[in-house]
């Protein structure tokens, strides 16, 4: 397959999944990725597309888990050690033995190593599929934590207990101190390797941060690169790479914690870089499975319906068999640490803890992956009994998520909401107004002040503008009121006393044209040609008129000596009042809006409609001065500096008197930083 072909689908899907979510926001994400792969599987691309676990774990899965890895402290990871090893080992083995024999004494002609190996195929689970089918809910903080710690190293337990069985399959034999032996080597070479080479890499990133002056690029690259590496390291050496990877994670954990405010630029983009790639990787993992459905379906046909049934209650049993092993499991267990995730025993808090444990254990595409990784062929035969594997697997992945996404939004509450989508944007909104009347209280350059207010303008977003028909009537309404402004300021006792009756005149003439083109064409879209080729005839009437004066005054010398015209300096006389005129109605106007916006600020009222009419009257008022130039003019980037801190001021006075909650203060705080780190961006690519 055309890898860009690949990636441009699966990005396609992705971007589609997205849209479609804002149509059925009560349907699971997960689900969604999957009917859009499905759709996918159609395509010339994905047509008969079969997982390739290989690809999948290195390009896929090893980023993820090394994220995984980045996450968890390794002193929690020291505290809770003994915890981690009975959720990720112990109860993934349980798990295995139990479905292993359950599966060999129902297929009575499938081998016990061959059920063990559905059995290990079936065992990992998948946090981040639980969270996306609990998007909704408030799930307990114990029970979270323990799905986390039991993902972050149960796929590895799988993918060993898989390795095993296939070889006992080929060989015919094991002991149990063999299989023992290979655990450890295994697990244990994998966990090595992983912390050997985190510190490795954690070094050479330290003394490449601490003695370049640029260390950005070649650092952040090194993060990128060391999954990959760190997998490809320990599969090559035989160990576990999703171990070596986790491990390796952890220790880069600590690597951050100990350069706490060092190398800030680094450490932030490195976070938003991996918190990108994780989400596009987490989507990708789900699209796959919907991608990879199809095929399966067309070995659910070719094995006929009866068979198919068959399989369907083997898988059914299995989901059964391994929920009752979580849950006793959860329900029993008596170690200290125990409690912090599931309460205390033998109280209703524990009961409903360890029944919302055992409902969570959704398996995911890692589970399908190692489906897939059946051999075709294992020693010189045809692997025994592939296809019905593959099939018990993949129905066991959907009747988990399934189940999960239907039963855990009716065991679970609702998640509690400290503020609303339409508090966050009055509050932005809020702030916003607030610091545009800050800055231009205290700002005297005119252009620089319309500047940063319309930059601080930007910042309320699309959201300001979602009610078009009121925003719109309000916007005529205040551009109606602006001009009947307009007109009493020019009958004014202090206009008419500094300008002639005859500028006056002239200048409500020329306001009167520019009106009657706003009446005309605002909000007219079906206009926009007409208001092109009028723009063109201009340029072109323009460009003839200058032709034909340079010809005049080449062929009549004496027309250029218009210093002594009386006709020539009246007119001068007219512009330069003109011009002093429209200045004098700028400012009033723009203090109008000021106040106006003031007062609305005071009221807590909408000032979208002020910020559209402000525009529209600067850029009459440029036309008036025939400063047809659109570009910004440089802002000292102190004034937005000022303009920041004000927001900041408006958001902790709104915190201090229990205005809006912290939460949406922290949103608010965050918004801000984004902001400000912008604009200095900008600041430095324009110096």
């Amino acid at each position: 397959m055309n890898t860009l072909t690949v990636v441009s689908l699966l990005l396609i899907g992705i971007i589609s999944t997205n849209m479609i979510k804002q149509f059925i926001p009560k349907l699971p994400e997960t689900f969604i990725f999957i009917l859009v792969g499905i759709g996918l599987s159609f395509t010339p691309t994905f047509h008969h597309f079969e997982l390739e676990p290989e690809f999948f774990m290195l390009v896929v899965i090893a980023p993820l888990m090394f994220l995984d890895g980045q996450q968890q402290s390794f002193a929690v990871i020291k505290k809770r050690f003994r915890m981690i090893f009975t959720l990720s080992v112990l109860l993934a083995a349980v798990s295995a033995i139990a479905v292993g024999f359950l599966s060999s004494w129902i297929e009575s002609a499938w081998p016990l190593p061959l059920a063990i190996a559905l059995a290990a195929i079936v065992v990992p689970t998948d946090a981040v599929a639980v969270k996306s089918l609990t998007a909704g809910t408030e799930m307990p903080t114990g029970v979270n934590n323990a799905l986390e710690l039991e993902s972050l190293f149960n796929d590895a337990t799988g993918l060993v207990i898989l390795d095993l069985a296939l070889s006992v399959l080929k060989n015919g034999h094991l002991s149990l101190f063999e299989g023992l032996a290979h655990f450890v080597f295994v697990a244990g070479g994998g966990v090595i390797i992983g912390i050997i080479g985190g510190f490795a890499i954690v070094w050479v990133r330290s003394n490449i941060t601490f003695r370049t002056l640029n260390p950005d690029t070649t650092v952040i690259t090194i993060s990128l690169l060391t999954p990959f590496a760190i997998y490809l390291l320990a599969e090559s050496a035989q160990t576990s790479g999703i171990l070596a990877v986790v491990a390796t994670g952890i220790v880069h954990n600590w690597e951050s914690r100990k350069l706490k405010l060092t190398s800030t630029n680094v450490q932030l983009t490195q976070t938003t870089i991996w918190q990108m790639i994780a989400t596009l990787l987490n989507a990708v993992v789900f699209l796959l499975l919907g991608i990879a459905l199809p095929t399966v379906w067309q070995e659910i046909t070719a094995i006929g319906f009866v068979a198919t049934l068959q399989l369907v209650g083997l898988a059914i049993l299995i989901y059964l068999l391994m929920f009752a092993v979580r849950f006793i499991w959860a329900t029993y267990q008596k170690q200290g640490q125990a409690k912090e995730f599931f309460g205390p025993q033998h109280t209703k808090t524990h009961t409903f803890n360890a029944r919302v444990f055992a409902t969570s254990g959704v398996h995911g595409t890692v589970t399908l992956a190692m489906a897939f990784s059946l051999p075709h062929i294992i020693g010189q035969q045809p692997f025994p009994f592939r296809e019905q594997l593959i099939i018990v697997a993949t129905i066991v992945i959907l009747l988990s998520m399934i189940v999960s996404a239907v039963a855990l939004p009716l065991m679970l509450p609702k998640k509690q909401v400290t503020y609303t989508q339409q508090q966050l944007i009055a509050t932005r909104n809020a702030m916003v107004d607030f610091a545009i009347l800050q800055i231009r209280q205290q700002m005297t350059d005119q252009q620089a002040r319309e500047t940063i207010s319309n930059y601080l303008q930007s910042q309320k977003g699309w959201h300001a503008t979602e009610d078009k028909q009121t925003v719109t009537a309000a916007y005529q309404t205040l551009f109606s009121q602006t001009q009947t402004f307009i007109a009493n300021y020019l009958q004014s006792q202090p206009v008419m006393t500094a300008y002639p009756d005859h500028v006056i005149l002239a200048y409500q003439k020329i306001m009167t044209l520019l009106m009657q083109q706003h009446d005309s064409d605002a909000h007219d879209w079906s206009k926009l040609r007409q208001n092109i080729s009028r723009r063109l005839r201009q340029l072109v009437r323009r460009w003839q008129w200058q032709r034909l004066q340079a010809h005049f005054l080449k062929t009549h010398p004496a027309a250029q000596q218009t210093a002594d015209n009386p006709q020539h300096v009246a007119w001068q006389a007219l512009i330069t009042d003109l011009l002093a005129l429209n200045d004098a109605v700028d400012t009033a106007v723009n203090a109008h809006l000021d106040d106006l916006l003031q007062a609305r600020v005071d009221q807590k009222q909408d000032t979208h409609d002020i910020h559209l009419v402000r525009r529209a009257f600067n850029h009459y008022f440029a036309r008036v001065r025939r400063d047809y130039d659109t570009s910004q003019p440089p802002v000292d980037s102190q004034w937005y500096i000022q303009a920041f801190q004000a927001e900041y001021s408006f958001v902790q006075q709104q915190v201090a008197t229990d205005k809006i909650p912290v939460a949406l203060a922290t949103a608010l705080y965050t918004e801000i930083n984004q902001a400000q780190s912008l604009q200095l961006q900008q600041t430095q690519l324009e110096a």
